[in-house]
């Protein structure tokens, strides 16, 4: 049986508006640990790896994000799963958040769906669900009003509800694959407060 595996991988990339030459020993901008994961998309510890946390860059592999139909044909052996996890995100005193995007990188085949929610800091950002095909990118744009208007910076945690569905027979997706190159990547674009 084919085991497959999802990237998820967080990107801050911090673009000085003000100060272009300033050198940080640590990004301005980062997302923290712990992440929570809980769904059937990733259902315990062991169906999840994270490494990364406190830099730019944040990656998690998932075993068993994938849905199909017949189920036989995902590691999940079923038609829809789930995935909801928490990224905490570190904005400092003075640096004001201004864009936030999200690309969404898998394999489907068949009739499928790609749903995703986000919560920032308490509000919702509403995206259309995605059917997609072949190898997929999805890129979701966030802007959120509490970052772009508050310069007093703290930890924002970003919560993700995802899920994917077959829904004809015969159908598959998943969010990831087995050479590790589909994956999810945040970037965040930032800027010194006036």
């Amino acid at each position: 049986m084919k085991i497959f595996k999802s990237v998820f991988t967080v990107v801050a990339v911090a673009t000085c508006t003000f100060i272009a030459s300033q050198a940080f020993a640590r990004p301005p901008v980062y997302f923290e640990a712990p992440i929570k994961f809980r769904g059937t998309g990733c259902p315990g510890p062991n169906s999840v790896t994270v490494s990364g946390a406190g830099t730019d860059t944040l990656t998690v592999l998932f075993d068993q994000y994938d849905a199909a139909k017949p189920t036989r044909n995902a590691a999940s052996k079923m038609m829809r799963t789930a995935c909801s996890f928490v990224v905490p995100v570190r904005v400092p005193n003075g640096i004001q958040v201004s864009h936030l995007t999200a690309d969404w990188r898998g394999y489907a085949e068949g009739r499928t769906s790609l749903h995703r929610e986000y919560f920032i800091a308490g509000e919702k950002q509403n995206v259309p669900n995605e059917k997609p095909k072949g190898d997929y990118t999805v890129r979701d744009n966030l802007a959120h009003a509490t970052w772009a208007s508050s310069c007093n910076g703290g930890v924002f945690p970003m919560r993700i509800n995802s899920s994917v569905r077959a829904m004809s027979q015969p159908s598959y997706i998943a969010v990831d694959t087995v050479d590790l190159k589909n994956k999810i990547v945040f970037q965040v674009k930032w800027r010194r407060c006036r």
